[in-house]
C-alpha cells in the first residue's frame, strides 16, 4: 500500500468542476489491442473532452421506434462480496471523463499499468452528499445534483509507483444539465480511491471493466 504517497484528500474534496480544463498528459503505456468502439452518437459540454469510444457489452441505443430500451439497478453492487481485499498495485489513474450518449451517460476511470480489474463498490444515494474516507465526514461541498453513485475501487488514483511521476489529471469533471452532472475524486486511504459522482436524479446504473487499456465504465440510463 502507498498511503504515504496519497494526494491530499482535503485539497482534492474542494476541487470543482473542471469543465474548462484538460488533463495534464501522464506516461500511459500504449494500447495492445483496440477496443470495439459504440456507434451512438455522443456529446460533451463545452470544455470537456470527448471520449475515447469505450464499446462495452450491449451499449444502449434507441429502438426503431426511437425509444430507449431500459438497463441497470438503482440498489448497490460490488464486483464480489470480498471487493475490498482485491487491489492492484499494478494500476493508477490516467484519466476521468464523461460523456453524453442518446440512452445513457458514461463515466470512464481509465488505468495506466499492467494490473487486471481491482475490486470495486458502487452505491447509489438519494442525496448529493455521503460520508468520505478517511475523514468519515459528509462529503463537502455537497456534489452538484440531487442524487449520486459513491464509487470505489481497489487502485491508486496517482502515479506512485517508484520511479514514476505522481497522477496529475483532472480531480473533477462534468456535464450540467445532463443525467450525470459531476464526478470528482474524493480521497484515498489503505488502497482504494473513493470518488463521488453528481447525478441529477436518482437513475439506474450498470458497471462493467474494459482492457487495453484497463477502464472501469459506469453508464446511467437518460432515455
Amino acid at each position: 500500500m502507498r498511503t504515504g504517497r496519497l494526494v491530499a484528500a482535503a485539497a482534492l474534496a474542494t476541487a470543482t468542476l473542471a469543465a474548462a480544463c484538460s488533463p495534464s498528459p501522464v506516461a500511459s503505456p500504449s494500447p495492445s489491442a483496440s477496443t470495439t468502439a459504440s456507434s451512438t452518437p455522443q456529446t460533451t459540454a463545452p470544455g470537456i473532452p470527448s471520449p475515447t469510444p469505450t464499446g462495452g457489452p450491449n451499449s444502449p441505443e434507441p429502438t426503431a421506434s426511437g425509444t430507449c430500451e431500459a438497463f441497470g439497478t438503482t440498489t448497490a453492487t460490488t464486483s464480489s462480496s470480498e471487493w475490498a481485499a482485491h487491489l492492484s498495485s499494478d494500476l493508477w489513474g490516467a484519466d476521468m471523463r464523461v460523456g453524453r450518449h442518446d440512452c445513457y451517460d458514461r463515466w470512464v476511470f481509465e488505468f495506466a499499468g499492467d494490473g487486471g480489474e481491482p475490486g470495486w463498490s458502487v452505491t447509489p444515494h438519494d442525496a448529493s452528499a455521503f460520508v468520505v474516507d478517511p475523514s468519515g465526514e459528509m462529503l463537502a461541498p455537497v456534489l452538484f445534483g440531487t442524487a449520486s453513485l459513491e464509487v470505489s475501487f481497489g487502485a491508486w488514483y496517482d502515479g506512485t509507483p517508484l520511479g514514476e511521476d505522481p497522477y496529475l489529471g483532472v480531480s473533477g469533471t462534468g456535464l450540467l444539465g445532463g443525467g450525470i452532472t459531476e464526478a470528482r475524486i474524493l480521497s484515498g486511504f489503505e488502497g482504494i480511491t473513493q470518488v463521488g459522482i453528481g447525478l441529477d436524479e436518482v437513475r439506474p446504473y450498470r458497471v462493467f471493466w474494459l482492457d487495453d487499456p484497463g477502464r472501469l465504465v459506469i453508464d446511467v440510463f437518460t432515455g
